[in-house]
C-alpha cells in the first residue's frame, strides 16, 4: 500500500505531466493527411485554390504540401492542373467507426468464443469489400479458421452474407460484382436469383448459414451487427467443422449469434460515432 506522502507525489507528478506539443510538423502533417483523404475519397480531381480553402492555408503553402505528397506518390497531378488520388483511403469517419466496433465487440467474442470453443470471426465493409477484421480461434486441435484481413465472398460466407443482406440492392450489387460470382465448392451458390433469394431469407430471419459453400466441410452461423443509425456495417460469426456440428448446435447456434450480435449493436448505440 502505498503511504500517504507517495500518494500526494503521484498526485504531483501526474498533474505536471507535460502535455503533447503542437509543432509546426504535426499541424503540416495534419493538413497533408486532410489533404490526401479529400481527394481520395473524392469523385473529382481538385485545384489549388479548393485544396488551400480546405486546408485552411495559403496557396504558398499549400503547393508546397501539394509537392511534396506529389513527390512521395500519393496525390498525381493532371493536365489541368488538378490533383487526385487513385490510393484506397478510409475515411475517418470510417475508421472511428471500426474503432467504437472493435472496442464494443472485443469482451463480447471472448465470451462467444469461450461458448463452445469455436472460431469466432468479426467483418467490416469497407467501401466495395467485406474484410475479417477480428478473429478468435478456436481451442480444438481440427478447426475452422480465419484469418485477419481476408476478403469475404459477400454471397457465400456467412458474414458477407449478413453484411450484403443488409445494404440498399445498388451497394448490394457492386459487393457482388467487386468480388465476383464463382463456384467455391459444389454447394455455392452462383445463380444471381438464387443469391438474391438467399439474401432475402438472411433479411427475414437474421442470420446467415454457410453450409459448405466456402470451404468443403466447414459450417458458419453469422449474424448481423446494428449500428447507432441502424445501418449494418459489421456481422460476427461462429465457424466449425461438419463432424461437431450436431442437431443441438444446429438448432442453438442461430439465436446465440443474433444475441451476440444484439449485444454488440447495443454496446455501439452508446458510442458517439
Amino acid at each position: 500500500m502505498l503511504s500517504q506522502s507517495n500518494q500526494k507525489m503521484k498526485r504531483r507528478s501526474a498533474k505536471a505531466a507535460p502535455k503533447p506539443a503542437v509543432t509546426p510538423e504535426s499541424r503540416s502533417l495534419a493538413k497533408g493527411l486532410q489533404i490526401v483523404e479529400a481527394l481520395a475519397t473524392g469523385s473529382e480531381p481538385m485545384g489549388l485554390r479548393d485544396l488551400s480553402e480546405l486546408a485552411g492555408l495559403g496557396k504558398a503553402s499549400t503547393l508546397r504540401l501539394l509537392r511534396t505528397l506529389q513527390g512521395l506518390g500519393y496525390i498525381e497531378r493532371d493536365s489541368n492542373d488538378n490533383y487526385f488520388s487513385q490510393h484506397s483511403w478510409p475515411s475517418m469517419q470510417l475508421q472511428k467507426r471500426l474503432s467504437a466496433l472493435k472496442t464494443c465487440a472485443q469482451p463480447v467474442l471472448q465470451r462467444l468464443n469461450a461458448e463452445l470453443g469455436e472460431t469466432v470471426a468479426m467483418a467490416f465493409l469497407f467501401d466495395d469489400v467485406i474484410r475479417v477484421i477480428e478473429v478468435i480461434e478456436s481451442t480444438h486441435h481440427i478447426r475452422m479458421s480465419n484469418y485477419r484481413g481476408g476478403i469475404l465472398q459477400p454471397y457465400a460466407s456467412s458474414l458477407g452474407k449478413c453484411i450484403t443482406a443488409y445494404q440498399t440492392p445498388d451497394m448490394a450489387q457492386r459487393l457482388l460484382y467487386t468480388y465476383g460470382i464463382f463456384s467455391l465448392t459444389p454447394h455455392t451458390l452462383t445463380d444471381f436469383r438464387a443469391i438474391q433469394d438467399d439474401l432475402a431469407a438472411v433479411r427475414e430471419r437474421g442470420y446467415a448459414w454457410d453450409r459448405e459453400e466456402t470451404v468443403p466441410g466447414g459450417t458458419c452461423c453469422g449474424a448481423p451487427i446494428f449500428a447507432g443509425t441502424g445501418e449494418v456495417h459489421s456481422a460476427v460469426s461462429m465457424s466449425m467443422p461438419k463432424a461437431r456440428f450436431t442437431k443441438q448446435i444446429e438448432e442453438l447456434l442461430p439465436a446465440l449469434m443474433k444475441d451476440y450480435a444484439a449485444e454488440i449493436s447495443k454496446a455501439l448505440k452508446k458510442v458517439p460515432v
